[in-house]
């Protein structure tokens, strides 16, 4: 199980990596017509996933 959870948060930091990486890209296209949208969804699936990192982190904590 702690296997298990040790890989999804490997995995959920390197999205969330990748995430910040395409934010960087994008945030610069002001231009865009839907800029804010773009800029205020990309920001909400990152504050899902460093949530889900946290969680992550504590219940590994928890079990060692």
């Amino acid at each position: 199980m702690r296997e298990v959870m040790e890989y999804e948060l490997e995995t959920k930091k390197k999205h969330l990596s990748k995430l910040q990486d395409y934010f960087r890209i994008d945030i610069k296209d002001i231009a865009s017509p839907k800029y804010e949208d773009n800029a205020i969804n990309a920001l909400l699936e990152m504050k899902k996933v460093k949530t889900e990192i946290e969680q992550l982190e504590y219940y590994l904590q928890l079990k060692t």
